[in-house]
């Protein structure tokens, strides 16, 4: 069906007036409401050349914005039973990615498997206050961290089935599941600050791989160990003082 050019130049130019440079995607519901036509049909007229909003690459491999993956998933639930690649195409200009992009990152996130131990170690590595790429990394459950948290979402809690948990040698809390490099990592980082309150605890939460709560309840229990480094360089510094102020004396010489 040829579609009016009319139609597609106002369509292109809601897009380009409901487009966000923050996510990078249209606001189609409010495209919808300004034109009064369905999502589905807008999506239908819209040319992303012709508005100049072109979508976005990325891979399977490449870690997305969880809000596009469940923009995604819930749109083609919502709108379609069985995938086409027209319908793909659709989706893909719902969220501006490159549909083929899309097609992949779902079948990535379909193929994953929730087992009921799994869901348990995420859910006490989260109580724990790790963050995602972490825990990604320590369940070596061998997916992005984007995938294991949509599946982790959308598993309903009531229908995974119970299964028999080896029992823990010790109980999850805040101060655990820390190494002793991180907790080497986190004395350097906090020695860097001599104000408490200028800490940058993102720049830090970031560095480490654990969550801002995590880092500061950990230097909490750390406090006796940053004391004592703290009193340490003080006295480092206060030898090299005195050993650069006897080394200028020594140097003037007695007068004449």
């Amino acid at each position: 069906m040829q579609i009016p050019l009319e139609l597609v130049y106002r369509v292109g130019y809601a897009a380009r007036k409901h487009y966000s440079t923050r996510t990078c995607r249209v606001n189609w519901e409010k495209v919808s409401k300004e034109l009064r036509i369905p999502v589905l049909g807008c999506l239908e007229c819209f040319d992303a050349r012709q508005a100049g909003i072109p979508p976005r690459r990325l891979s399977e491999s490449h870690e997305w914005p969880i809000e596009d993956i469940v923009a995604l998933k819930q749109f083609t639930e919502a709108n379609f039973q069985h995938m086409s690649v027209y319908d793909w195409e659709l989706s893909g200009k719902y969220i501006n990615i490159d549909h083929s992009d899309c097609i992949a990152k779902m079948w990535a996130v379909s193929k994953f498997q929730m087992s009921p131990m799994l869901f348990d170690e995420i859910t006490d590595y989260r109580q724990a206050g790790l963050l995602w790429p972490t825990i990604c990394h320590k369940t070596m459950c061998g997916c992005p961290p984007d995938i294991l948290r949509v599946a982790y979402m959308s598993t309903n809690r009531s229908k995974v089935s119970k299964v028999k948990r080896p029992k823990a040698q010790f109980s999850i809390s805040k101060h655990q599941h820390w190494t002793k490099e991180e907790d080497n990592k986190l004395v350097e980082l906090l020695l860097q600050y001599d104000n408490k309150s200028d800490v940058d605890w993102n720049f830090i939460s970031k560095t480490i791989g654990h969550s801002k709560n995590a880092c500061r309840y950990r230097r909490i229990l750390l406090r006796p160990r940053l004391k004592e480094r703290q009193s340490a360089d003080a006295e480092d510094n206060l030898s090299d003082t005195l050993t650069s102020a006897s080394s200028r004396t020594a140097g003037r010489g007695t007068p004449v």
